[in-house]
C-alpha cells in the first residue's frame, strides 16, 4: 500500500530519503493496556500488513532517521534492523509480509524511456538479498514493451511477485527462505493486474478491465469473474469486490456471486478478514458484516485528521492516521481490535 498518488503500475521515481519499519501489533487485549504512546511517524509512504505484523516506510519515526526498524506497536523506541538501503536499490514502492519475519521489498520506475524494477528480500535479522530484476530501455514513448514486476505478493506465509512478459503473460514467482526466486507457474488468463491481494493460499488478481483472476499460490485457476471492480480484498473463503457502479460484491473463490449489497458511501480503501470488510471514506472507517450488508462506522478521524489506507487482519484493523503539519505529513498507525467490529456487527 502506497500512500501517495503513484499507480500500481506506473510511478515516479525519487530518491529514497525514508525509513521501513516493521512493527508487530499486539492482540486486542494488549491494546488497552498500552501506556506508551505510538511514535509519530513523518510522510508515511508504503506499508503492509500480516497477522500481527506491519511493515511500513517513512522519512523519520519520533525524532529519528533510519532505514529498518522493528518493535512492538505502540512501542517509543523501534530498534533499528538495517542502517542503510540495499545498494542496488534507490526507493522502497512496495513491501509485503514473507515467513519466519521477512521481508519482500520492490522497487520500480516507469519513464517514457526507461523502466526498471528490482525486488529484494529483507530478513528479520536485517540481511538483504537481490531476487530479480525487470525492464530496460522502451526508447521514446509508446516504444516497445519490455518485463515488469508490478507487484508483491505476501500474507506471512507465502511471499512472491507477479512477473509480466513483454508479450504480457504473467509468471508467478515465490521469494524462497534462501533468498531465491521458484517458479510456481504462468497465470492462465492474467494479462494486465492491476492490483493483486492474496490470503490463504489463494491469489486474486484484478484486472485493469475490472476483471477478476483467482488462483491459487500454486498457480492453479480457480475462476475468472467480469466484476467490474475497482477494488478487490479476499479472505479464506470469499473475494470481496468494490464496482465501478458502488456496490460492494461477494464471491465465493469458484467465482459464484454470494452478495451484493449497495454502498452509498465514497470508499478509498477496502480490506476484509473473515465475516467482515472494513473501507474507509478518508474521515471515517466503517465496518460490513458480508453475509447481511450492516455497516457501522467504527472510527472517526477527527478534525485535521484523515485516514489513508486500510488494512484487515486476524487482530483487527489498521489504519494510517495522517494530519498536515507545515507541508509534511505526520501519522500515527489507529489500532482497531477486532471485538470492535464484532461489537457494532455482531
Amino acid at each position: 500500500m502506497r500512500l501517495s498518488s503513484r499507480s500500481v503500475i506506473s510511478c515516479s521515481v525519487v530518491t529514497l530519503c525514508g525509513a521501513l519499519l516493521v512493527l508487530a501489533v499486539p492482540a486486542a487485549g494488549a491494546v488497552a493496556g498500552l501506556a506508551a504512546v505510538p511514535p509519530t511517524l513523518s510522510d508515511l509512504q508504503v506499508w503492509a500488513t500480516a497477522g500481527s505484523r506491519v511493515g511500513f516506510e517513512a522519512e523519520k519515526v519520533g525524532n529519528r532517521r533510519g532505514l529498518l526498524w522493528v518493535d512492538r506497536f505502540g512501542a517509543q523506541r523501534p530498534r533499528p534492523l538495517r542502517t542503510h538501503a540495499p545498494a542496488h536499490m534507490a526507493e522502497i514502492d512496495q513491501v509485503a509480509a514473507g515467513p519466519n519475519g521477512s521481508w519482500g521489498c520492490l522497487e520500480r520506475g516507469v519513464g517514457n524511456t526507461e523502466s526498471y524494477y528490482v525486488v529484494d528480500l529483507v530478513t528479520k535479522h536485517g540481511k538483504a538479498t537481490r531476487i530479480d530484476t525487470a525492464g530496460g530501455p522502451t526508447g521514446t514513448e509508446g516504444g516497445p514493451r519490455v518485463s515488469s514486476i508490478p507487484s508483491l505478493v505476501g500474507d506471512g506465509s507465502f511471499l512472491g511477485y507477479l512477473y509480466v512478459k513483454p508479450a504480457g503473460g504473467v509468471i508467478l514467482y515465490q521469494i524462497t527462505s534462501t533468498g531465491h526466486r521458484k517458479l510456481i507457474a504462468h497465470l492462465a488468463g492474467a494479462s494486465a493486474p492491476a492490483q493483486a491481494v492474496i490470503a490463504n493460499g489463494h491469489l486474486a488478481l484484478r484486472e485493469f478491465d475490472g476483471s477478476i483472476a483467482v488462483f491459487t499460490t500454486k498457480g492453479r485457476p480457480l475462476a475468472t469473474i467480469p466484476a467490474k471492480a475497482d477494488q478487490v480484498a479476499l479472505t479464506a473463503s470469499r473475494v470481496v469486490v468494490h464496482t465501478t457502479n458502488h456496490q460492494l460484491a461477494v464471491y465465493n473463490l469458484e467465482g459464484s456471486l454470494v452478495h451484493a449489497w449497495p454502498l452509498a458511501h465514497h470508499l478509498t480503501a477496502l480490506a476484509a478478514y473473515g465475516r467482515y470488510a472494513a473501507f474507509t471514506d478518508d474521515h471515517t472507517v466503517r465496518a460490513i458484516r458480508l453475509s447481511n450488508g450492516t455497516d457501522r462506522i467504527i472510527s472517526r478521524a477527527g478534525n485535521g485528521w484523515f485516514f489513508t489506507g486500510l488494512s484487515l487482519e486476524a487482530p483487527g484493523a489498521v489504519v494510517p492516521h495522517t494530519t498536515r503539519q507545515a507541508g509534511t505529513f505526520r501519522v500515527t498507525l489507529r489500532f482497531l481490535p477486532m471485538a470492535k467490529l464484532r461489537s457494532v456487527l455482531g
